[in-house]
């Protein structure tokens, strides 16, 4: 991108996490309390996007430090794995949110997380109604002020943000790219990724928090470098396997 672009992207990452952490702090803390009540009771967190929003689901699931007890929802067919058009089309299909909420056993008082950057597509808003049906607690992450200038695309004729429990704003601009050049419509390097995984990741520092303040263990991998981590997460994979499908 030349260094000029590189630093432009910079400040913009940056600006966009310090609006998050200035406009978005007590929603952060709604969302980690959630979490930490429903981990106390034995409750899964289940996180649904589709393309590049799965990559919040996947961040929480595969890095030591992050919770033990999520469960994302990363099909091929939804995921960026599986290319940007695919996934896009089948955001669109009515009834396949549902399908894969029965696939990972969502129950009453799970914490379902749904990441939408725009908030109007039949998955998202699909995948947080039928969660609130079946008793499941509900946060979406998407970006609030792009969303309400757009018409719903699905069945319900909401918005991600009109239909979920708590509602984090992610801040990211229309079209989720962030840099253009002079005299071309191409923009590059999305700020999504790293709105969600900061979001994501500021939840589960919270979380753990309030779990320790409690006197509870909280349910985090732990890095294969630290001392007896092996059996740690071998103790936890035991606790958790056959309730999480990736296990």
């Amino acid at each position: 991108m030349g260094s000029d672009k590189i630093y432009e992207y910079y400040v913009k990452v940056r600006d966009i996490i310090k609006e998050i952490y200035s406009s978005e702090k007590q929603n952060i803390l709604k969302a980690a309390e959630m979490f930490a009540e429903a981990l106390m009771s034995g409750h899964i967190i289940h996180v649904a996007g589709a393309g590049h929003s799965a990559m919040a689901g996947e961040e929480l699931f595969y890095r030591a430090g992050g919770l033990v007890p999520v469960d994302p929802m990363i099909g091929n067919d939804i995921t960026i794995s599986s290319g940007a058009i695919k996934s896009t089309m089948m955001e669109s299909i009515v009834g396949y949110a549902k399908v894969l909420l029965s696939y990972h056993n969502v129950e009453k008082d799970d914490v379902v997380v749904v990441v939408s950057t725009s908030g109007r597509n039949q998955f998202p808003v699909e995948m947080a109604v039928e969660a609130k049906n079946l008793g499941a607690k509900t946060i979406g992450i998407t970006s609030v002020r792009y969303s309400e200038t757009l018409e719903p695309k699905n069945t319900h004729g909401k918005r991600l943000f009109e239909v979920v429990d708590i509602v984090i704003d992610n801040h990211v601009p229309p079209g989720d790219a962030a840099i253009g050049y002079e005299g071309s419509p191409i923009k590059t390097s999305p700020l999504s990724t790293v709105a969600n995984t900061f979001i994501v990741n500021s939840i589960v520092a919270q979380t753990t928090q309030i779990l320790l303040e409690k006197g509870v263990e909280p349910p985090i991998w732990l890095s294969a470098h630290l001392l007896d981590a092996m059996e740690h997460n071998l103790k936890l994979l035991k606790k958790y396997r056959g309730r999480i499908r990736l296990l």
